[in-house]
């Protein structure tokens, strides 16, 4: 399936990206393999099972209430939506996925959702480091995305690049949550990717919620989350309040550590592997994948 959606969608996008968008049409051979592309794809929407209200997640870790206006993907549809529908790498973390009403996996659109997923890393100790030096992490996380590219290229990928924080990170200590956001300029394209992040602190792990988007949906993102935060909690004996010192298993993480990646190299790869549906066959880009589908509902209409 991966082999098929990915071949096809970058033989789409290289007949998007040569030819006039005007006066073009695709061959026989390219119809065809439109027509199998779009059949394969219908197949995946058909079998999505969103579901509503409370839901546990993680192996009990995660208790989630459904935002109004959002629909909940299960761990096994959403990686499978993530890597072999839109080209991601394997991530066993991964524990769903909350979706806007209407989503369809299929569609080459734009369409911010969010990703959530639980970190084991253990108790984050909140009492260090909380004064976070923006400039430089922002230099750290700019020099890592030059070591993780090296992966990116290696699994296939486009290779990132850095250019500014959206939001500084900041550590709100009654919450016990950490948010940054950065600027992600996709190489050879001039799309932006906006990369959200959001943890909350636990007693054994941490949730990871990430904004599947680009920088024009900015706003849409910052409208959600504040339901978002407050739908997605730790299960009982779970919360950061919950953890015993000499009881309970102690990381050696840092807030900083989360932000720039430090002390897992592929950690990056992890952040920003959301784009997938950017970034798949590639040297492709986004602006190849807009490009194709104004041309593909011309051709096929």
């Amino acid at each position: 399936m991966r082999t098929l959606l990915i071949t096809g969608l970058a033989v789409l996008c290289m007949y998007s990206a040569a030819a006039n968008p005007e006066h073009s049409s695709p061959t026989e051979e390219e119809n065809s393999l439109i027509a199998s592309l779009n059949k394969q794809l219908d197949s995946i929407d058909k079998k999505l099972i969103f579901k509503k209200g409370h839901v546990s997640l993680a192996n009990g870790h995660i208790e989630l209430t459904v935002p109004e206006g959002f629909l909940f993907i299960d761990a096994e549809q959403a990686r499978f939506i993530l890597e072999e529908g839109w080209g991601n790498m394997p991530d066993m973390d991964v524990a769903g996925m909350l979706v806007r009403k209407g989503f369809r996996a299929t569609n080459l659109e734009n369409d911010h959702s969010f990703v959530i997923s639980y970190g084991a890393f253990g108790h984050v100790d909140d009492n260090k480091n909380t004064e976070l030096d923006h400039d430089a992490l922002l230099s750290v996380l700019q020099h890592n995305m030059e070591r993780s590219n090296e992966m990116r290229i290696e699994a296939g990928y486009n290779t990132l690049q850095v250019t500014g924080w959206v939001m500084v990170p900041y550590y709100d200590n009654f919450k016990k949550a950490l948010y940054w956001a950065s600027r992600v300029k996709v190489n050879g394209s001039d799309e932006e990717i906006l990369n959200y992040n959001l943890r909350l602190l636990g007693n054994t792990g941490v949730i990871k919620i990430n904004a599947v988007a680009t920088m024009d949906q900015l706003s849409a993102i910052k409208n959600a989350l504040p339901a978002i935060i407050a739908q997605t909690k730790f299960a009982k004996g779970d919360t950061y309040a919950d953890y015993r010192e000499g009881t309970h298993a102690k990381s050696d993480w840092l807030l900083t550590d989360m932000v720039a990646g430090e002390k897992k190299p592929n950690i990056l790869v992890a952040t920003f592997k959301w784009a997938g549906i950017f970034l798949l066959a590639g040297a492709m880009s986004t602006a190849y994948f807009k490009y194709s589908k104004r041309k593909l509902e011309k051709a096929v209409a």
